[in-house]
């Protein structure tokens, strides 16, 4: 499940201006226009689900990052091991969306001559995102899972020094109408909400992070700035990002926990990623029909819990964000005065056309 909040002050834009714009101004980077294209599509998508701190938020900062020489926007991604059910990939520090693209595609192929596949991804930048690669996945029949780890800006459960990322991890399931999708970080929360959060000079909630001294706090500064990111789920949180850490960072023979440079200021150094991506093929268990029928059941069986008193219904992972996405394909999205700010500065900077405009007027 993901958290999201609606902006006090917005502009509600088109998605399909918005993805166009972010696909004009990638390109203008020298990024090919189909890779510009699918990296606008997965940060629109985060918008759309409202997963705004994977969104084009993101989009000032890729830029500066390439124009800083540390986001390649022509990556040679290459494979460096294939052998039956098995991959492993080089991302060439490119846009981690195209390496977490093929590496879920790779699997997905494998899956279906062989049952299972894993596949591994090194020296990516930032995937967006995760649970996109997972969505495609069971888009296409499958049971997907993806992760990826990150610099170490997370201390081991007990510990003072930083050495995990977030680590986030996906899992989703065909069903007979919208799949079941867990998209997590392995902290209370993505670094990226604590940005979004301080670029719009917001508060967090208190079981967010830490500052400096340990203590909890709403300024997501003081997290960012010294402070630590909480787990989700204390040490339990901790022992799956550690899984992923092995997965993604160990196994894929990329960097992993103090290893990885650290990331202070986003924009400015450079986004190590490695991850690991998973397909399962549901035929070889069960006909396709059958597993979709069950999984409509056990769907229906947690809809129809009982609420607990304040809450209006229950949900299944990634039902919120599904409806979200209807509501703001219908609606447009809703982008932040900062945002919307950032996105008109690069418009003029580029000569990129700025014309998103749904709701509201120019800043």
């Amino acid at each position: 499940m993901t958290e999201s909040s609606e902006p006090m002050e917005v502009n509600r834009v088109s998605s399909q201006k918005l993805r166009s714009f972010a696909a004009a101004i990638l390109h203008k980077q020298g990024v090919p226009q189909e890779d510009a294209a699918f990296v606008a599509e997965v940060l629109v998508e985060a918008d759309l689900r409202g997963v705004d701190s994977h969104g084009v938020t993101r989009l000032a900062g890729y830029v500066s990052m390439m124009h800083k020489g540390v986001l390649n926007p022509r990556p040679a991604i290459r494979v460096v091991h294939d052998s039956g059910a098995t991959a492993a990939l080089d991302g060439d520090h490119g846009f981690g969306m195209l390496g977490a693209r093929l590496g879920m595609a790779t699997a997905i192929e494998k899956a279906r001559q062989f049952g299972v596949a894993i596949v591994t991804a090194r020296n990516l930048s930032h995937t967006g995102m995760v649970g996109f690669y997972t969505m495609s996945a069971a888009s296409q029949d499958m049971i997907g899972i993806a992760m990826n780890n990150g610099a170490g800006i997370v201390p081991p459960f007990g510990g003072l020094t930083p050495t995990h990322g977030t680590n986030p991890f996906s899992v989703a399931f065909p069903t007979e109408s919208d799949p079941v999708v867990l998209d997590m970080a392995t902290t209370m929360v993505a670094a990226g909400k604590l940005r979004l959060a301080a670029k719009k000079g917001a508060p967090i909630p208190l079981d967010w992070g830490l500052d400096r001294r340990g203590e909890p706090t709403d300024d997501p500064n003081e997290v960012l700035e010294g402070g630590v990111l909480q787990w989700a789920g204390g040490y339990k949180g901790f022992g799956i990002a550690t899984a992923v850490e092995v997965l993604g960072g160990v196994l894929s023979g990329g960097l992993f926990a103090r290893d990885v440079p650290q990331l202070k200021v986003f924009g400015q150094d450079p986004i190590i990623a490695n991850g690991a991506y998973i397909a399962v093929d549901i035929r070889r268990f069960m006909p396709l029909t059958e597993f979709c029928q069950r999984m409509t059941s056990l769907v229906d069986q947690i809809r129809s819990s009982e609420p607990a008193p304040g809450v209006e219904r229950v949900y299944v992972a990634g039902e919120p964000e599904f409806m979200l996405k209807e509501q703001r394909t219908r609606e447009g999205i809703p982008l932040s005065a900062e945002v919307y700010h950032e996105l008109f500065e690069l418009s003029k900077e580029y000569s990129a056309p700025f014309d998103i405009i749904q709701h509201g007027r120019e800043p």
